[in-house]
């Protein structure tokens, strides 16, 4: 009798075995960074290595270097990576040509593009712009933004030179004279001041023009199909964000696990300045990641006004704050 109720156990026991549904796998997904590697960027290894991406059901495939902004919304937008850190100016631009691509989380929210020259040859203002020579990425939303800057100080693109080149290339170009200024973000300060490089920063809010820096972009396919996905990596990216801001060494030394040829002190600087620039007057009192729409009215009017962008498409064809995390 005991055997038949030891056999009739084990065969319910793998019966139900048997018919448990298998745990669902995790969504697989990559982000672009909008340059190479900075201490702003790496709240999101942080939130690798701590397990995070993993408790919200995400396989974070490749945290990959970028090469501007422009080139990060392309490989968002053909599918090569999921999400991509893309300024709002670039997908402002991308979606007035039919990319098919969204900001799904207003990250840094005050301007930190600047005209960046050497201390011994200053840029100072607006009246020092014309006939010099600058350097920076193709495609990058500085490059992009710096065109506002001209015209909003009644300056064409022939009133100066630019040259592009390859990200490890741009400060050698400064620094050995061949351009009289860099334009870039306040994050790649460090980066210069590691080379020993003395310099005079000018922000493009200084100059005339300020809008929204960065943002979390992906398609509007995956909006659609999978906006439980993009809630929760973006509820994950603001608890990083969170994390941060709260402890902010921990976000270096993810840093420096990623890369450990890099300098603590600019990953440092690199995070608080963006730290400080995460919300705007606007967004002051919302979580963060909420995007104002008077902050995005004004980046589109710049766009409208001085990038000859054309477009009738509401606020809402650029961005969306209703996949934040509640």
């Amino acid at each position: 009798m005991k055997s038949s109720k030891t056999a009739l156990a084990l065969a319910l026991g793998i019966g139900v075995f048997a018919f448990q549904p298998a745990a669902q796998a995790a969504d697989t997904v990559s982000l672009r960074l909008n340059t190479i590697l900075n201490g702003w960027h790496c709240p999101w290894h942080m939130a690798r290595d701590k397990g995070w991406f993993k408790e919200a059901g995400i396989e974070i495939r490749e945290i990959g270097e970028g090469r501007g902004s422009a080139d990060t919304a392309q490989l968002v937008a053909a599918g090569t990576d999921t999400f991509g850190l893309v300024d709002p100016a670039v997908v402002i631009a991308g979606v007035s040509r039919g990319l098919p691509i969204q900001s799904v989380y207003s990250l840094i929210n005050k301007s930190l593009l600047a005209v960046v020259s050497a201390a011994d040859k200053p840029i100072k203002s607006a009246a020092d712009l014309k006939g010099k020579q600058y350097v920076t990425l193709a495609g990058s939303g500085a490059l992009q933004m710096f065109q506002a800057v001209l015209a909003a100080n009644k300056m064409s693109p022939g009133d100066v030179k630019i040259l592009t080149v390859d990200p490890a290339a741009q400060y050698a170009t400064l620094m050995s004279g061949q351009v009289d200024a860099i334009l870039i973000g306040l994050d790649g300060v460090p980066d210069l001041e590691a080379r020993g490089f003395k310099y005079h920063a000018v922000t493009y809010p200084e100059l005339g023009v300020n809008t929204i820096s960065s943002s979390v972009a992906t398609t509007t396919d995956l909006i659609q199909k999978n906006p439980d996905l993009v809630k929760r990596f973006l509820a994950v990216t603001r608890k990083a964000w969170e994390e941060a801001i709260k402890n902010p060494d921990a976000v270096v030394e993810a840093c420096l696990a990623v890369k450990p040829t890099g300098s603590k002190e600019a990953f440092r600087k690199q995070l608080t300045d963006v730290i400080g620039a995460l919300r705007s007057e606007n967004n002051k009192d919302k979580p963060l990641g909420f995007g104002a729409e008077k902050d995005w009215q004004m980046t589109l009017q710049v766009q409208k006004d001085y990038r000859g962008i054309k477009t009738d498409a509401p606020l809402s064809a650029f961005y969306t704050n209703d996949l934040q995390p509640q």
